[in-house]
């Protein structure tokens, strides 16, 4: 990466909006870490890409309040990352509505959320707008702050691939005005199997463990985990490997003596499933005890997140009106004419 660099990334308040261990490592983790070195960060709550699949009022807000609280728990640091909800900019959707005029449909029939439900038998009279122009809303959200890199997973390089496009697709018609953003590569190595051993933690499939969730749900949750189907009892020597309780301690125990402990004893057949799973919540509970008292810190002030978001969309605003000004003289709407401004 280049140094001085700039990056941008969006997170849907999908599902229940609860962030699980997979989230924690596979997205959290790789920002964290991306936020110590770059100048300039932007970083916000996809609310409207929700709206594809979110329609409940109530739903949408928990959802929204529960990664708000979640990624601010985790340690963002407002100070450098612009944090803002996306339906607090109304450029976005004012950009959408601009590149919709320069994208090609059959780029768009392409996108593989599209085309995930065509495969999936969903007959293509009852897929929305919304899911279908997914894509060009998405290249809006990136090149309306210009940033140098988007951190995704391989299964969204797709769609910054189709924000390039889009953005070579105006500046061959208009004239040079978006700056094509390069993709920064999250590993795979951070998708982590679910809690029934065989497909990738989702919520949508439940089979995930919650980060912020009472104590309670958490234990019901790690003790449903899959273990060996071939070891029926305490004394039977056990497999390690391939079982995702023991792939959980890997990842987020600590305390790396007691993990080699219980990979020892279990491969031996002198402890239980019970006491495996039983130590994975005390070091889940641990590793995360100051992020849940922040969480529950947080939640008890609404205030002071509407302070934080209100701020994060007052700096967004500035970026984002200044590159629609820019847009609106390339394309014509604004001239003689015109006296609007943002």
């Amino acid at each position: 990466m280049k140094n001085n660099y700039s990056i941008l990334t969006g997170i849907t308040p999908s599902g229940s909006g609860e962030v699980h261990i997979g989230n924690y490592l596979g997205a959290v983790v790789p920002f964290l870490e991306l936020q110590k070195n770059a100048d300039k960060i932007y970083f916000f709550i996809a609310d409207l890409h929700a709206l594809t699949t979110v329609q409940n009022k109530l739903e949408l807000q928990r959802n929204v309040e529960n990664l708000v609280l979640s990624y601010l728990a985790f340690g963002i640091d407002t100070k450098k990352v612009v944090f803002y909800r996306q339906s607090d900019i109304t450029e976005h959707t004012e950009l959408q509505s601009i590149l919709n005029n320069v994208t090609p449909l059959a780029l768009i029939k392409r996108a593989h959320a599209y085309k995930d439900k065509l495969q999936k038998g969903t007959d293509p009279e009852d897929i929305n707008m919304g899911l279908f122009s997914y894509p060009i809303l998405m290249a809006a959200d990136i090149l309306l702050y210009g940033p140098d890199y988007v951190p995704v997973g391989d299964d969204q390089k797709q769609h910054i691939e189709i924000a390039r496009d889009v953005a070579g697709f105006f500046n061959k018609t208009y004239g040079e005005t978006f700056v094509l953003p390069d993709i920064y590569n999250i590993k795979e190595s951070a998708r982590l199997v679910g809690t029934e051993g065989k497909r990738k933690m989702s919520k949508s499939l439940n089979n995930y463990i919650a980060v912020f969730a009472d104590e309670k749900i958490i234990r019901k949750q790690i003790m449903s985990c899959y273990t060996d189907p071939n070891r029926k009892k305490v004394t039977d020597p056990g497999s390690v490997e391939g079982n995702p309780v023991f792939t959980y301690h890997r990842l987020l125990n600590d305390n790396k003596d007691e993990v080699a402990d219980l990979e020892k004893r279990y491969t031996t057949g002198t402890v239980s499933d019970m006491e495996v799973k039983e130590k994975l919540i005390f070091a889940i509970l641990t590793k995360f005890k100051k992020e849940r008292a922040l969480y529950n810190e947080l939640k008890s002030n609404p205030e002071k997140i509407k302070d934080i978001l209100r701020e994060g969309a007052e700096k967004a605003r500035v970026q984002a009106a200044k590159k629609m000004m820019e847009v609106r003289e390339r394309i014509g709407i604004t001239n003689k004419y015109s006296e609007f401004h943002y």
